[in-house]
């Protein structure tokens, strides 16, 4: 069985792709279907193919649906809303470790192999496109920026994976798990070299920046254990973005309703390092397709449809609810709960209440409270409740809040915990938060004050699972806090797709 080469052989086949603008962000789209040989020969078609490697980041596999369920579902910060949830999800849920079949998992895998091996025909046609060596070196960094990422998305969740740095051209091409700390060198070298050549500011919104390869050589280096190299890194972004004053401002988006544009949101904002655009086109339509491919494929998200009022798969966890502090606004920026009113559209209507008849997801227990709530990040209730809606509301991948408060967790690690104090007050002072500050004496301190300002102020933006990833390796469940998820097995299974095609795996 041949599954997994024969996609990826097809996947650099059809690489091609063109930039369509939409409403200011990247939409990919397949113009032709040339050869790899005969393309590639000028900066502009190197361009899109790297075009290609956004258009599978958003699709259904990854950003798009199943990323957010793989690192959600896994993480400390989700409850199932009801028997609605489907079984792959549950599974990821519910169990310390998922069967090799898992479809979700199996998504993300698979998914994020094809970023790779497109990003990989980027960097291999590279060399001999000389007709704009500018262009041709900006696209490069997208292209080691984005096949970073995937093989972060790899290492951090499966550990030892195999390494594929140059297209994939035979059937037999299999490759054999490589260790973990091979993968992390691969990812940190591509990230490098991307800081050396990505611009301060993209020529288009929704590319790679410099700012975004460093944020996120930060984020790898601390899961490595480096905390130096992580400041480092997280210090070359540090004061070059801003936290905008409106935390709801992160976390909305287009809206439209048949010819209806409701809202534009606030996206690519100050505060956004980088995000994943999305596209609202009224139509309610989804690429179920799952592969992101094609002039008039969609490019809606399902985030607030999963995590809505009708479909009602995922509900925030208790334990999340009862992180937040009391009076803490970022409860209110999170959460909605019964009884709060939706349809505002954006604070300019009364709106309507929502009830608990008209939810359809299980309660959650919020310091006692029974009470049924979802998530008001990324959703688009303020604006429609029309049932089924796939919307256009930009992932924030990384947003300069997390940074400050990685620059924090790096500064306790250090021994700094006057310092990281000040990387959480400037989180905490936002004028739509305005929390007291923290004051921190000792290294434990200042590590659950970083793992409590983690949790709310980045609920619900997928970083809690590899958080806990990196804090259990560390030791600190339960010397410094529970273990959220006690149990868990640290690394998935190697899906059973690649298992049965890839002879070196045993």
């Amino acid at each position: 069985m041949k599954q997994k080469i024969n996609i990826l052989i097809a996947s650099t086949i059809l690489v091609i792709a063109i930039i369509v603008a939409c409403n200011k962000k990247l939409d990919v789209t397949d113009k032709n279907n040339p050869t790899t040989d005969s393309y590639f020969k000028t900066a502009a078609e190197l361009q899109n193919g790297v075009n290609a490697v956004y258009s599978t980041l958003r699709s259904a596999q990854l950003v798009g649906r199943e990323w957010f369920f793989t690192h959600d579902m896994r993480g400390g910060e989700t409850g199932a809303g009801g028997a609605q949830l489907e079984a792959p999800r549950a599974e990821l849920l519910k169990q310390p470790s998922p069967s090799p079949s898992n479809g979700v998992m199996t998504n993300v895998w698979n998914g994020s192999y094809q970023m790779i091996n497109r990003a990989n025909l980027v960097i291999s046609k590279a060399p001999k496109v000389t007709d704009n060596v500018a262009l041709r070196d900006i696209t490069v960094g997208e292209a080691e920026f984005l096949r970073a990422w995937a093989y972060f998305e790899l290492a951090s969740m499966w550990g030892d994976v195999p390494l594929y740095l140059e297209p994939i051209t035979s059937a037999n091409g299999y490759k054999a798990q490589s260790p973990v700390a091979d993968i992390y060198t691969a990812i940190i070298n591509d990230l490098t070299d991307a800081v050396s050549k990505l611009p301060d500011v993209a020529s288009q919104q929704g590319r790679a920046t410099k700012g975004a390869a460093n944020a996120l050589l930060g984020r790898v280096q601390m899961q490595k254990g480096d905390y130096a190299a992580a400041k480092a890194a997280l210090l070359q972004v540090y004061g070059k973005y801003s936290l905008v004053p409106n935390f709801s401002d992160n976390f909305d988006g287009d809206v439209k309703v048949g010819t209806n544009q409701l809202t534009l949101g606030h996206e690519f904002n100050p505060e956004s390092v980088f995000e994943v655009a999305f596209v609202d086109k009224g139509d309610d339509n989804f690429n179920w397709g799952y592969v992101g491919e094609g002039p008039t494929a969609d490019v809606s998200v399902m985030r607030s449809q999963e995590y809505g009022i009708v479909w009602g798969n995922v509900v925030p966890s208790d334990q999340l609810l009862n992180e937040f502090e009391p009076n803490d606004p970022r409860y209110k920026f999170t959460f909605y709960e019964s009884g709060d009113n939706i349809l505002t559209m954006g604070g300019t209507a009364v709106g309507t209440p929502l009830t608990e008849n008209g939810m359809n997801v299980a309660q959650s227990n919020h310091n006692g409270k029974l009470q049924k709530r979802v998530f008001r990040k990324y959703s688009v209730l303020d604006w429609t409740n029309d049932g089924f809606h796939p919307d256009g509301i930009n992932m924030r991948m990384i947003r300069y809040a997390d940074v400050l408060l990685m620059l924090a967790e790096c500064e306790a690690e250090i021994g700094s915990p006057a310092q990281a104090a000040s990387y959480i007050n400037e989180v905490r002072a936002r004028p739509s938060v305005n929390m007291p500050p923290v004051v921190l004496a000792t290294k434990n301190d200042a590590l659950a004050a970083v793992m409590h300002e983690r949790s709310v102020e980045l609920a619900g933006e997928e970083v809690n699972n590899i958080d806990i990833l990196r804090w259990r390796a560390k030791g600190y469940y339960p010397s410094i806090r529970a273990d959220p998820k006690p149990g868990q097995v640290a690394n998935f299974p190697i899906p059973s797709n690649e298992t049965s095609a890839n002879p070196l795996i045993k």
